[in-house]
């Protein structure tokens, strides 16, 4: 009777778990799959606004989605070099 309340405990604390890493995981697919950083930062507004538990997943989901917001803001940053070639 023990191990069956030791195992239903941990599987609702992980299924609570992956729930939050599943949401975060879709944001992260949607603002990466972004081709403009304002389609990203219109992503970016479906981050769960709720308590989300900090932990190491949703710390490396998050960087993640600031990596790719930051390479859109990076390409869409105009070249003032004047010797670079015209795009």
């Amino acid at each position: 009777m023990r191990w069956l309340l030791v195992i239903s405990v941990s599987v609702c604390l992980t299924s609570c778990r992956d729930r939050e890493a599943v949401r975060l995981e879709k944001v992260k697919a949607a603002v990466c799959a972004c081709k403009t950083a304002s389609c990203a930062e219109l992503a970016m507004k479906d981050v769960p606004q709720d308590d989300i538990k900090v932990s190491r997943e949703s710390q490396d989901l998050a960087r993640q989605m600031l990596d790719c917001v930051a390479r859109l803001y990076e390409a869409e940053r105009p070249v003032t070099d004047p010797d670079s070639p015209a795009p």
